[in-house]
C-alpha cells in the first residue's frame, strides 16, 4: 500500500475522485444513476469525480449507496469503552438519590407518628380548636 501523508489536499481529492469513477464505471452506474440513487445532484458526482470539494453530507449520501460508508467510518475507530467494560473497570459510581432535607414536619405527620387515638382537634391548629372532643360525622350541621 502506498503512502499518502506528502500528497497535498488536491490531489488526495482528486484521487478520491477518480477511484469513485472507476467504482461507478465497475458498477456500470451512469452519474445520472448515482445521483438518483444518492440524493445528490449529478453536478455533485461530477465535482467529487474531478476532485473538486464537495459537502460531507453529499460525500456520505453518495459512499452510502456505493455499499463504502462503513469503511469511511472506519477511519476514525470508537476507542472508547463499551458499558460492559466500564463496570468491569469498576469506574461507575453507585447512583444516589438527592433528597431534600426535612425541615418542618406537618402537624399531620407528627400525629402519624404517634401511637392511639387521634380527634379532629388533634390536627387543628390551636386557634381553631374549640373542645377536646371526639370527632364524629355531621358534626359542623
Amino acid at each position: 500500500m502506498a503512502t499518502y501523508s506528502v500528497q497535498t489536499d488536491e490531489s488526495a481529492l482528486a484521487l478520491l475522485g477518480r477511484r469513485m469513477a472507476a467504482f461507478r464505471i465497475r458498477s456500470n452506474w451512469t452519474q445520472a444513476q448515482l445521483a438518483e440513487q444518492a440524493g445528490v445532484s449529478k453536478g455533485t458526482i461530477e465535482r467529487i469525480e474531478r476532485g473538486d470539494s464537495v459537502q460531507v453530507i453529499n460525500l456520505i449520501k453518495v459512499l452510502r449507496v456505493c455499499g463504502m460508508l462503513e469503511t469511511f467510518l472506519a477511519v476514525f475507530p470508537d476507542d472508547s469503552p463499551s458499558p460492559m467494560q466500564i463496570l468491569q473497570m469498576g469506574k461507575v459510581k453507585a447512583r444516589k438519590r438527592v433528597r431534600s432535607p426535612r425541615n418542618n414536619e406537618s402537624d399531620a405527620s407528627a400525629v402519624a407518628e404517634k401511637p392511639g387515638k387521634y380527634t379532629a382537634s388533634d390536627t387543628a391548629p390551636k386557634a381553631k380548636r374549640k373542645h377536646n372532643t371526639p370527632w364524629v360525622w355531621d358534626e359542623d350541621k
